[in-house]
């Protein structure tokens, strides 16, 4: 696992392979714009390995602005399917506000 921080804001990304060959990655901390370029910079490596699916378990994210919002999207827009799995309160919050619980796979 690696952190990410700047001094204002940091997270965690920790990733693995599940059986099936899909991405899990588990997020920890505030996705905002100072700690996204270098979670992007993890997940991109991970994608870049072709998967067709990915998780992000998001049970642990405290803090998600639109950063957060369009790094998912970037991601969805490369894979077969993306799921978002245990978002914590604060990502369930922003993911119902912008509608993209209706677009994205979210997995309570």
């Amino acid at each position: 696992m690696e952190e990410l921080n700047d001094g204002a804001a940091s997270a965690t990304v920790d990733a693995s392979f599940d059986g099936s060959g899909a991405v899990l990655v588990n997020l920890r901390g505030e996705l905002d714009m100072a700690s996204i370029p270098g979670v992007e910079a993890q997940i991109e490596e991970l994608i870049q390995a072709a998967p067709s699916r990915v998780a992000f378990d998001m049970s642990a994210v405290t803090f998600m602005d639109s950063s957060g919002i369009a790094m998912l999207l970037r991601a969805a827009k490369r894979v077969e399917f993306l799921a978002v799995r245990k978002p914590s309160p604060p990502v369930q919050l922003v993911l119902r506000a912008t509608g993209l619980s209706e677009v994205l796979h979210v997995d309570p």
